[in-house]
């Protein structure tokens, strides 16, 4: 049985005295001023009657309630409130996977409630208005969100199992066949084969998962942390596609089919949606913010066979050209066949670059480019430039 407000929430009137500041205090709130303590007693009125007169567990009811906060019907002024939020929130992101799964049983949610709830959730209309549609679609950002959490943590897992392990070989960097000296520290000495290369431990789950996937992008101090994938001959099925092959408008992260993450090109370009959840390269355009882009310059992209770190050198805006306009278009250039091709892509890049317009880049240097749209223009793009530094 869950605990009752009463029991988790003993509200003293009185308040207490501490350093002769009067202090507030209902369970583990603490409050400054007697008007916060009061609108925290408003906000546990409000939770007492939906818990009176609801099962918040019963995914329908979830449903209604995350409905009516988030359309500001139930309004709470507390943190006592937020939490109460949160609650409601992680039941339904832990317990009502099946449920969005079948969007018709959202859809009839929706439209009718259970006779024995129907008293509760008029108390609940008297006291907050009326009902409006859930956001599927918030919630499935959030669902989303914890799905790629738990894969991060699972390839973290797996690489902390591994670096506990007797290591078995100490050549294994000699089997990628590169060099390393000053002029150039990623000079391949030959084509590899990708079919000699072990993925990495921590990626063979994901790649059990899915075949498709190439590695893991993170930006330390962000929310960008996502496996990676490429379609063969295809830069659109991942437009709409999860990372599980499923139907998801946030798509996933994909290498252009173009670039080769093992015999790495002059650039290997990453595509993701900027999405309004924050999902995918959705906060990517915080790099539009000079003191965001200042201290936040590292990029890890991981391929599944080894590990790779990057410095972003620029922020760029551009847009998707019509075929008949004479413009550059980064988003072909992959590889650079002559010191010419180099030179156009570092003079664009330069000109398109929003803070300075003198980029760092060698034509010895790997380059990654992330790319997404921005609406600062039509069909506008936000592409950030980095080279490999390890």
């Amino acid at each position: 049985m869950d605990t009752t407000l009463d029991d988790k929430f003993h509200i003293d009137n009185k308040g207490t005295t501490e350093n002769g500041v009067t202090k507030f205090t209902i369970g583990e709130f603490t409050f400054d001023t007697f008007h916060e303590y009061r609108d925290a007693q408003e906000d546990i009125k409000k939770i007492s009657a939906i818990h009176k007169e609801l099962d918040v567990r019963d995914p329908e009811v979830a449903v209604r309630i995350y409905n009516l906060i988030r359309d500001g019907k139930i309004h709470f002024k507390s943190p006592v409130g937020q939490q109460f939020t949160d609650h409601i929130s992680d039941i339904l992101a832990d317990q009502n996977i099946d449920l969005l799964e079948d969007k018709a049983v959202v859809d009839e949610a929706e439209k009718k409630g259970k006779p024995s709830h129907l008293l509760g959730i008029g108390l609940i209309v008297l006291a907050a208005g009326a009902f409006s549609y859930f956001g599927v679609n918030e919630l499935e950002d959030r669902l989303t969100a914890q799905k790629y959490s738990k894969l991060a943590l699972d390839a973290q897992s797996a690489e902390s199992t591994q670096t506990l392990q007797p290591e078995e070989s100490s050549d294994s960097q000699d089997s990628m066949n590169y060099s390393i000296n000053a002029t150039s520290p990623f000079v391949w000495n030959e084509t590899i084969n990708r079919d000699s290369l072990t993925v990495l431990p921590e990626y063979e789950g994901l790649v059990d998962k899915n075949p498709d996937t190439v590695g893991w992008l993170s930006i330390p101090g962000t929310d960008i942390n996502y496996p990676v994938v490429q379609k063969e001959d295809d830069n659109e099925y991942y437009l709409n596609h999860s990372f599980e092959g499923e139907d998801d408008s946030n798509g996933a992260l994909f290498v252009d089919y173009r670039s080769d993450i093992v015999n790495e090109h002059s650039n290997t370009i990453i595509y993701g949606h900027n999405m309004n959840s924050g999902l995918m390269f959705g906060n990517l355009d915080s790099y539009l913010d000079q003191d965001y882009f200042n201290s936040h310059r590292t990029v890890s992209f991981n391929t599944i066979y080894e590990h790779r770190t990057y410095e972003i050198v620029a922020v760029c805006l551009s847009r998707v050209e019509y075929q008949d306009e004479n413009s550059y278009r980064y988003y072909n250039f992959i590889q650079a066949e002559n010191r010419a091709e180099w030179d156009a892509f570092v003079s664009n890049v330069n000109q398109l670059s929003i803070f300075s317009h003198d980029v760092d880049l060698e034509e010895t240097d790997k380059v990654l480019t992330l790319s997404t749209c921005n609406n600062y223009t039509e069909d506008g793009r936000l592409f950030v430039v980095a080279k490999r530094i390890s």
